[in-house]
C-alpha cells in the first residue's frame, strides 16, 4: 500500500497492482481483496484508475481460480485487467463483457496486425513490447487501440513473454511471475575457443525516456508505464514525480540526478525506442544499483579502519556510499570534515587509495520522498462550490467535481440575518478550509438574500457534510454487467480413452542447412528459417519460420505457409502453425486459436507437463497439437545482437557461444541482419523414452528441434520417435 500511495501522491494517473496469485511479480508484496477494496477507494477518491494484473500464463487447473479472482476484483471496483494469457482474456470477456482489458507487454506486441487482432478481440489498450521503435509505436497507434509504453524501469534483454531461461535453469517461470533473473548473472563469451568477454553480458541498463517525453506524446501514446512493483516506496515516489514534471515541462537537472540517484545500473538507456543500441544499452559490470560517482579515496589507514575521501557532493551521516572495485558498501559515519574532504570510519572493510566513490543512498532525498506520501492529503482534487442561503430557511452547500459528481448538504439550523454586512464573506472563507481532505476549491460562489448569520459550528458541519458526501460519491463502486457464464475445469471433456495412434513428426531447423536435401527427411511438417523458404516452397511440408521481431508484412508477401509465435499471422492468408512462443498452456487458449482459418497446428508450451497433454485431445480434431520430444530450446529471444557487438568484424557471422557460471554452453543463433538473436539452452530435451506415454496422452505431432545434428542423426531421431 505504501508504494501505491507513493505513486498516487506524486502524480500517477493510474496504478497496476497484483493480488496474491497470477501476477507477473509473484514475489512482490501483493494485495488481498480487502486491501484491494481499500486501494480502489483511495485511488478513485483522487481520480486515479486501478488496474488488476493477471498477466501470467494460467494452467487449466488454475483457470477457475483466476476467473474467480477477476470477478472478485471487479466487485471491488477495479477499472480494468491486464492479461497475458489469451485463453484467460477470452473467458474474462465472456464473464465480464464490459471490463477494460489491457494486453500485457508479456504478449510482445510490436506489429500492427497484432494490435488489430487484440482490438478485434475487445482489448482497449496494449502495452507495447519494449523492443518497439518509435515508428513502430506510431503504427500501433494508427490501428485505433490505446497504446501504452514503458518509460522507466528494468529492460528485459529478452522479449517479454518469450524468456524461458529461468524456467529451464531452475523451474522458476518468468511466464508465471517467478523469474529468478539469470540475465543479471555473469557469463563468458567464446569465439574460436577463445574468451571474448566475461562479465554480465545479458544485463541491461534501466530505460529512461524522461528527456524524450515530447516525442513519446507526439507519437500518440496514451500512457507511460513506470516500473513500481518490487521497488521501494521512495523509488516510486521519486520516479513518478520525475515523469510528472517531465510531462508538464518543468524537469530540472536535479530531477534527473535524483532519478539516477535512487536507482541506476551504470546509467540509463533509451532502450530500443529511438535507436538500435549496442553496448551503451548494457550494464556489463554491475547488476545492482551503481549510484552516482561523487569522488575518490585520497587516504587510507587500514589498521584504524579510517579513510579520507574527496567528494563533489555534501555528505551527511546516514548517506550510503560504495566502492565498486573493492566491493565495499557502507553508511557514512563522518569523523571530520574539511571543505570537500571527509574523514570516514569504515567498519565493513577498507577500500584502496584512488578508488572511485559512489553515492548510492541520499538520506535527505529519501526523507523528502517519504514525506511526499506520508501525507494522504498532499494530492488535491479541484472542485467547485455554491453556497445558498435565505433568511428563515436552512442554508445549502453544493459541491461538484470535474466528473459532475454533485452533492448538496444542508445546515442544521435556519439562516438568520447577520448584523455584520461582511458575514457572507466570513462564511465563504470558512467553507474553503478543506483541511485534511483531498479537495481544494477551484471556485466558490454564493447566492444569499441578505448578509447571513450561521454559527461557525454549523458552517463547519455544513462543509464537512458536503465534502464527505462528495467523497462517498467518488468512491462508490459502479459494477458493470456480469454474465452467468463461468467455465468449470471438471466439465472440460477429455475424449482419449483407448487412444493408440501413430503421431506425426514435425522438424524445426534453427539454422539453414544447405548440406543436405530435405526430400530425404521423413517428416509431416518441416520448419525452415524464412530466408530459405523460397528454396523449398515446392514442398508442401515446408513452413517458413518467422522469428519474433521480423516484419509480418514481408511474410505476407513472400510466404504461403508460415510458422510463428506472433498472433499477427492469424490475419495472413495461407496455412499457418502457431509456435511455442504463442504460450498455449491451457485448453482455453488452444480452443480459441484453433477456431481461426487455416491454423494447421499449435505447438504447446514447453512448460506443459506430459500428463496434461490429454486435455487437448478432446478439442478441435482438425488441429494438430505439437509437443517437443527432442531438441534444444530457444530459452531467450532477443533484439540484442551480442555477436555483432563483440565479433572482430562487427557482424553476426562469427560463430560464438556463452558459458554460464557452471560452464554450461549456451549457443547463439542469429537471423538475417541480426534482427533477432536466439540463445539455445545448454541442454537437449530428450523425451524419446517417454514417446509411448506422450502418444497415449493424445499428442498427435511430436516436434523435433534441430541445431547441429547431422543428417544421419536426424534420421535416427525421427526413426526413434516414430
Amino acid at each position: 500500500m505504501q508504494c501505491l500511495k507513493a505513486a498516487v501522491q506524486n502524480g500517477a494517473d493510474a496504478v497496476y497492482l497484483g493480488i496474491k496469485t497470477f501476477s507477473a511479480r509473484a514475489n512482490a508484496d501483493n494485495f488481498t481483496f480487502e486491501e484491494l477494496s481499500e486501494a480502489v477507494r483511495y485511488c478513485h477518491l483522487r481520480d486515479v484508475s486501478v488496474y488488476l494484473t493477471l498477466n501470467t500464463l494460467i494452467d487449466d487447473e488454475n483457470m477457475e481460480m483466476a476467473l474467480n479472482n477477476a470477478k472478485k476484483a471487479h466487485s471491488c471496483g477495479i477499472d480494468g485487467i491486464i492479461v497475458q494469457d489469451l485463453g484467460l482474456a477470452v473467458q474474462i470477456r465472456k464473464m465480464l463483457p464490459d471490463i477494460r482489458l489491457h494486453a500485457s507487454t508479456q504478449m510482445s506486441i510490436i506489429h500492427p496486425k497484432e494490435a488489430q487482432f487484440l482490438k478485434n478481440l475487445g482489448f482497449k489498450r496494449i502495452i507495447a513490447a519494449r523492443e518497439a521503435t518509435l515508428d513502430q509505436i506510431k503504427m500501433l497507434v494508427a490501428t485505433g487501440i490505446e497504446v501504452e509504453v514503458f518509460g522507466h524501469g528494468s529492460l528485459c534483454v529478452c522479449y517479454s513473454g518469450q524468456c524461458e531461461l529461468s524456467y529451464f535453469n531452475g523451474g522458476k517461470s518468468g511466464n508465471k511471475g517467478s523469474c529468478a533473473q539469470p540475465c543479471r548473472l555473469s557469463y563468458s563469451l567464446f569465439a574460436d575457443n577463445r574468451t571474448v568477454a566475461a562479465k554480465n553480458l545479458l544485463s541491461t541498463k534501466d530505460i529512461a525516456v524522461m528527456d524524450d517525453i515530447d516525442k513519446v506524446i507526439s507519437a500518440g501514446v496514451v500512457s507511460l508505464k513506470i516500473e513500481g512493483r518490487m521497488k521501494s516506496p521512495e523509488y516510486v515516489a521519486i520516479i513518478t514525480k520525475t515523469y510528472r514534471k517531465a510531462i508538464s515541462g518543468t524537469l530540472t537537472d536535479k530531477d534527473r540526478q535524483d532519478a539516477m540517484m535512487v536507482f541506476n545500473r551504470e546509467g540509463f538507456s533509451k532502450g530500443y525506442m529511438f535507436t538500435q543500441p549496442g553496448k551503451e544499452m548494457m550494464a556489463y559490470n554491475f547488476s545492482g544499483n551503481t549510484g552516482i560517482r561523487i569522488g575518490t579515496v585520497t587516504k587510507v589507514n587500514k589498521e584504524k579502519e579510517l579513510i579520507q575521501i574527496e567528494s563533489s557532493r555534501n555528505l551527511i551521516n546516514g548517506d550510503g556510499i560504495s566502492f565498486k572495485k573493492s566491493g565495499i558498501g557502507m553508511y557514512v559515519n563522518i569523523l571530520n570534515k574539511n571543505g570537500n574532504l571527509y574523514g570516514l570510519i569504515c567498519r565493513n572493510g577498507v577500500p584502496e587509495p584512488n578508488e572511485p566513490v559512489y553515492l548510492t543512498y541520499d538520506k535527505e532525498l529519501i526523507e523528502q520522498a517519504q514525506k511526499s506520501y506520508s501525507d494522504d492529503f498532499n494530492r488535491k482534487v479541484l472542485i467547485s462550490g455554491h453556497f445558498s442561503s435565505k433568511t428563515g430557511h436552512k442554508a445549502s452547500f453544493t459541491v461538484k467535481d470535474a466528473k459532475n459528481n454533485t452533492y448538496t448538504a444542508y445546515s442544521d439550523i435556519v439562516s438568520q440575518k447577520a448584523k455584520n454586512p461582511d458575514a457572507d464573506e466570513d462564511i465563504i472563507k470558512n467553507l474553503t478550509k478543506t483541511g485534511n481532505t483531498v479537495f481544494e476549491f477551484e471556485s466558490l460562489t454564493k447566492d444569499t438574500d441578505t448578509a447571513t448569520f450561521l454559527p461557525s459550528k454549523s458552517v463547519n458541519a455544513l462543509r464537512r457534510d458536503a465534502l464527505e458526501g462528495l467523497a462517498l460519491l467518488r468512491q462508490t463502486v459502479n459494477i458493470s454487467s456480469v454474465t452467468d457464464y463461468f467455465p468449470r475445469y471438471e466439465n472440460i471433456s477429455i475424449s482419449i480413452m483407448g487412444i493408440d495412434r501413430k503421431p506425426g513428426i514435425s522438424l524445426f531447423f534453427f539454422e539453414n542447412r544447405p548440406d543436405f536435401d530435405i526430400r530425404d527427411i521423413d517428416a509431416d511438417r518441416i520448419y525452415m528459417p524464412y530466408n530459405m523458404y523460397q528454396k523449398y516452397y515446392y514442398d508442401n511440408r515446408v513452413f517458413s519460420y518467422i522469428p519474433i521481431g521480423v516484419s509480418l508484412d514481408d511474410a505476407e508477401i513472400n510466404q504461403k505457409r508460415i510458422i510463428s509465435s506472433s498472433i499477427g499471422i492469424l490475419a495472413i492468408p495461407g496455412e499457418k502453425v502457431l509456435d511455442s512462443g504463442i504460450n498455449c498452456l491451457n485448453t482455453y487458449t488452444a480452443d480459441f486459436l484453433s477456431g481461426y482459418e487455416n491454423v494447421k497446428a499449435i505447438h504447446l508450451s514447453h512448460e506443459l507437463p506430459i500428463d496434461s497433454i490429454k486435455r487437448f485431445a478432446g478439442l478441435n480434431k482438425n488441429i494438430s497439437y505439437e509437443y517437443l520430444i527432442y531438441g534444444r530450446v530457444a530459452v531467450m529471444k532477443t533484439k540484442y545482437c551480442i555477436k555483432s557487438i563483440f565479433s572482430k568484424s562487427g557482424t553476426s557471422e562469427e560463430e560464438m557461444y556463452l558459458n554460464d557460471r557452471q560452464k554450461k554452453r549456451i549457443d547463439i543463433v542469429t537471423y538475417p541482419g541480426c534482427s533477432t538473436t536466439y540463445l539455445l539452452g545448454a541442454f537437449t530435451i530428450n523425451n524419446l523414452a517417454n514417446k509411448e506415454l506422450i502418444r497415449k496422452s493424445g499428442a498427435d505431432t511430436l516436434r523435433i528441434n534441430i541445431y547441429k545434428e547431422s543428417k544421419e542423426e536426424i534420421k535416427d531421431i525421427i526413426q526413434r520417435a516414430k
